[in-house]
């Protein structure tokens, strides 16, 4: 079927250069950018999207060229790449947004483009998921291929798969994949790091702020345990929290800075958690890095209000 430049419209299009449609002399005339050799892509419809999401539109365009340059050849999403496209979100160190890791059976098989790095696996893998056209192994497998990570960071992943909004797996799932993948690369590492690992997290600061926590020798408090609010009549999450204690720890970012709406409801909901007898401590992400401060308010909340 030939192809037209109205297609240039369908941010979801790759034009290959073999088909003769879009060639580097008419792609921006007709509406389609350069993403790699031999593929063009059509520009986003939203100019002012932003700058995160263009560049996860640019990015997911060069996924989605190089599963159609390979087509016919048994390649899945590697590592990063992998989680990134199922919206797992990755520690900063971790990303990769300017390349495209995949994995293939056979070494001498291994692309050599620019942008793609071909990781090589001669084990027999079965999909789990297909995503725009592109082959993804279980997320547990991926994790494991998080071979660079540390310990906590791989707790930052653990806690994305299992996250309280639309989570990939339960526990339970990943327990049993990793008891499956008994004896592979990594897979010591990823045990240590799943008992750590709690479900219902929001974020990854979240995640990070509960960690500096438990390394700094505190309890590890509670994800997200709802608070019942009397006066108001009106059930609050905090995104950590020591129920006896009645004391939380919230991660503030910069979400809300500017919302004077956003913030109004943030004063009030911190009044209200008050008004039942909790006291709400708050970090940000430079006090995570110097935690010294953060670290002894809640010691000495807990101290205080538990005798302990």
């Amino acid at each position: 079927m030939r192809h037209t430049s109205g297609m240039a419209t369908e941010q979801n299009s790759i034009q290959l250069a073999r088909d003769g449609v879009v060639t580097r002399r008419n792609c921006h005339r007709i509406g389609f950018d350069r993403v790699l050799r031999g593929a063009y892509g059509a520009k986003p419809a939203d100019a002012g999207q932003g700058e995160w999401a263009a560049r996860r539109y640019v990015w997911r365009q060069k996924v989605k060229a190089v599963v159609a340059l390979y087509v016919g050849k048994q390649i899945y999403l590697y590592g990063p790449t992998a989680l990134q496209m199922l919206g797992v979100q990755l520690p900063e160190r971790l990303q990769d947004w300017s390349r495209v890791h995949i994995l293939v059976d056979d070494p001498s098989r291994r692309p050599k483009r620019t942008d793609v790095v071909a990781h090589c696996d001669r084990l027999v893998h079965e999909p789990w998921r297909i995503v725009e056209g592109a082959l993804l192994l279980h997320p547990v497998d991926h994790w494991l291929q998080m071979t660079n990570a540390t310990l906590n960071e791989m707790v930052e992943i653990g806690d994305g798969f299992v996250r309280r909004r639309s989570p990939l797996l339960t526990l339970e799932q990943m327990g049993d994949r990793l008891d499956q993948l008994s004896g592979a690369r990594g897979v010591r590492l990823a045990r240590r790091a799943f008992k750590l690992v709690r479900p219902g997290t929001d974020s990854i600061w979240e995640t990070r702020t509960r960690m500096v926590m438990v390394d700094a020798g505190l309890p590890a408090p509670a994800v997200n345990p709802p608070v019942w609010c009397p006066l108001i009549g009106a059930t609050y999450h905090v995104d950590m929290g020591y129920v006896e204690s009645k004391t939380g720890v919230e991660f503030d970012g910069l979400g809300h800075v500017g919302d004077a709406a956003q913030m109004r409801i943030d004063v009030d909901r911190r009044r209200d958690l008050q008004d039942a007898g909790w006291l709400i401590i708050s970090v940000t992400a430079a006090g995570l890095r110097q935690p010294q401060d953060f670290l002894r308010s809640v010691e000495n909340a807990l101290i205080m209000r538990t005798g302990r």
